[in-house]
């Protein structure tokens, strides 16, 4: 599995520039509205210190990269149309839009914050979230007669029903019974209405579909501007796709040794020289946020997942071919060994004896709850 993150956003935001710095693709750019047309998908990673340094020996990973012993868990990143009200209604590029989104982990919301207003900002975050809410209630609601009628006639518990009728969006049974613990919703499905439609919809964007904030052209406000934005705004991070997209193009010309802040220039001319140094002076802003800093924190503080590794010979860390430590999988936080055998393979996980620890060669149960950075043996039937 890969962790999965959509960014929104209203046209002419910068989505497709921050896409295009994020990952190893390049989306078509240009300040007219729907310069995306239909959803671009590319990688990205995220990094943790890879394991392998612990036995001395060097990781072969079949996804991602190892590096200088950080170890880089791709992510898939998907640039979707841009939002203009009435999008839910089927308006612009509305469905294109909405359609890429209900499968994703998490939500990176963009927002051209270049005005330093506060009220311009918030209006336009509120536009595309009470644009995704009303799509994703219109959805719900769809045949919800119907679908009430049938469920309270066989006597089917709440959250098992709705756990058919959410399977279009992906969320997975545990969100739903945190959601109905944690929310309230009428018992009986059968006396729901559009309102309480809409509050799941809300509840899943909170719950199960997360979403960020990412205060795109952040370089064309003052750093005082900035700190009144990230202060007045919860989980809004200050970044600047334009230079993001300028210090990928010259580390991939050479000019530079790195993308991270701090960077080298090692060529380019003399005015392409003091551009860098002025992007990488910028990067150290107070409230400034990389954008691989970002996806980091959306999969590690947001949907909180853990990196677990898989092995054969719980020994040597390697697989039945001899690679070290091939695989890291992404999981959340709280799975426990039996759900590493059941992601490995259907069969393992059916036929799911026990687990050892590759670190202290212990003995585990299926119900044994992995940690962030484990190595785990599984021994199984199948």
């Amino acid at each position: 599995m890969s962790v999965k993150i959509g960014l929104v956003g209203e046209p002419n935001v910068g989505k497709s520039t921050f896409y295009s710095a994020a990952t190893q693709n390049e989306a078509e750019i240009g300040d007219f509205p729907f310069t995306t047309v239909k959803p671009n998908l590319g990688m990205t990673f995220f990094t943790v210190r890879c394991p392998d340094s612990e036995i001395g020996s060097h990781c072969n990973p079949r996804e991602g990269y190892c590096e200088n012993g950080i170890r880089h868990i791709p992510v898939q990143v998907i640039d979707v149309p841009g939002l203009i009200e009435g999008a839910s209604e089927g308006r612009g590029m509305g469905n294109e839009f909405l359609d890429a989104v209900r499968d994703v982990d998490a939500i990176v919301l963009i927002v051209d914050i270049s005005s330093g207003s506060i009220e311009n900002i918030k209006n336009s975050i509120n536009l595309v979230m009470n644009e995704i809410k009303k799509w994703f209630a219109d959805r719900i609601y769809s045949d919800w007669d119907h679908f009430s009628r049938r469920s309270e006639a066989t006597g089917e518990r709440r959250e098992i029903a709705l756990r058919r009728k959410l399977s279009l969006f992906g969320v997975p049974e545990k969100k739903i019974s945190e959601i109905l613990e944690a929310e309230f919703f009428p018992a009986r499905l059968s006396i729901w209405t559009m309102e309480d439609a809409y509050n799941l919809a809300s509840a899943i964007l909170k719950y199960a579909k997360p979403v960020v904030y990412a205060g795109n052209k952040g370089d064309k406000v003052d750093a005082e501007t900035i700190r009144k934005i990230i202060e007045t705004i919860p989980d809004m991070y200050v970044v600047s796709a334009e230079y993001e997209l300028a210090v990928k193009r010259a580390r991939n010309a050479g000019m530079i040794d790195s993308v991270l802040t701090g960077f080298k220039i090692t060529g380019g001319n003399q005015r392409q020289r003091e551009a860098l140094e002025m992007i990488d002076r910028w990067f150290r802003t107070p409230g400034v946020v990389r954008i691989h800093d970002l996806v980091e924190k959306v999969v590690k503080n947001l949907l909180h997942y853990i990196v677990v590794y898989p092995v054969y010979d719980e020994n040597k860390w390697t697989d039945k071919a001899g690679n070290v430590l091939p695989d890291a999988y992404v999981m959340v936080e709280g799975s426990t060994a039996l759900d590493l055998a059941f992601r490995v393979h259907t069969d393992i996980g059916e036929g799911f004896i026990r687990a050892i620890n590759g670190r202290t060669k212990m003995i585990l149960g299926r119900d044994y709850v992995l940690k962030d950075s484990d190595v785990i043996k599984i021994i199984s039937k199948k």
